[in-house]
């Protein structure tokens, strides 16, 4: 990097994308783009962020958001990418709808 006509450094980088680069944000995306591969569910993408959103309403459907969940963090070993322990969160929302009539 060269700034004020001050360069600096080489330094031997083991993984992970350039920081603070134009093209660092491009490389990112192009880079993770394949982790919704064979994912069921809908998989939320922007910037560093990730969300896997389900409708869970039976026992298949929680197999299949299970193995979304599955796939996803196999994807992240394989990459050497894996998840923030810190930033992980999980939301459950059940809404009960009655098919009886009030009246």
């Amino acid at each position: 990097m060269v700034l004020n006509g001050s360069v600096s450094k080489w330094l031997h980088v083991l993984s992970g994308v350039p920081q603070g680069s134009i093209l660092g944000p491009l490389l990112f995306i192009i880079f993770i783009n394949d982790i919704d591969n064979d994912i069921v569910n809908k998989l939320l993408k922007f910037a560093d962020d990730a969300k896997l959103v389900g409708i869970v309403s039976s026992p298949l459907e929680v197999k299949e958001l299970q193995l979304d969940l599955q796939k996803i963090y196999c994807w992240s070993v394989d990459w050497q990418m894996l998840f923030n322990n810190d930033k992980l969160r999980h939301y459950i929302l059940v809404i009960i709808m009655s098919t009886t009539s009030i009246l």
